[in-house]
């Protein structure tokens, strides 16, 4: 009916056995949708230009939660595309500093290689990184869970000797009923072989 004005409401009512005031009801209904998607839109907008256009998907929807909006990612993701919203920011880059290139002999196997890791805590992955701030540098050694990618523990210091890895190990240890079987898989870094000797 509201595509085709050819005919007047009341015709079509008549023709498609509907109701005339259901008919307004919807197109009000529509109106205030409409409205409210648009009042929604905007608010996307004015929260991505308050943070420079640095704000992406993920901060945009915690900062509509944050005044009382519900946000679907999926759904302010489509808005921002549909509105050309596109974040500039770019994060600092945590440089994983662990080579194992040097450390590839045999006394040093790959425990995971061929292995089908299936379950929770069968194998830990562990790395370490460096994060620059304005005081200098940060240093930072993570343990994940390979299959669920859940981060078992994490600690940081203003160094990188064996020590950060000893305290990540013993932190997950302790936070985590770890299987006697588990694997402790890393690039074998020099701080990793020292701790694991």
């Amino acid at each position: 009916m509201e595509e085709n004005p050819e005919y007047a409401a009341v015709k079509w009512a008549k023709m498609l056995k509907v109701s005339l005031s259901g008919y307004h009801t919807y197109l009000n209904r529509k109106e205030s949708k409409n409205k409210a998607e648009q009042a929604y839109r905007d608010k996307i907008k004015e929260l991505f230009d308050q943070g420079r256009g640095t704000y992406g998907v993920d901060r945009i929807c915690g900062l509509l939660r944050n005044d009382g909006y519900k946000a679907s990612y999926g759904r302010v993701k489509r808005f921002m595309e549909e509105m050309g919203l596109v974040s500039i920011h770019r994060r600092r880059r945590q440089r994983s500093l662990t080579d194992s290139r040097k450390s590839r002999g045999e006394g040093y196997p790959n425990l995971t290689k061929g292995l089908e890791i299936a379950e929770p805590f069968q194998v830990l992955s562990s790395d370490i990184s460096y994060i620059r701030t304005d005081e200098g540098f940060v240093y930072t050694c993570q343990i994940r869970d390979v299959v669920s990618n859940v981060v078992v523990a994490e600690t940081m210091a203003d160094n990188m000797r064996s020590e950060l890895v000893e305290n990540t190990i013993k932190q997950a240890m302790k936070r985590w009923n770890l299987p006697e079987d588990t694997i402790f898989h890393s690039d074998r870094g020099s701080q990793v072989r020292q701790e694991v000797a």
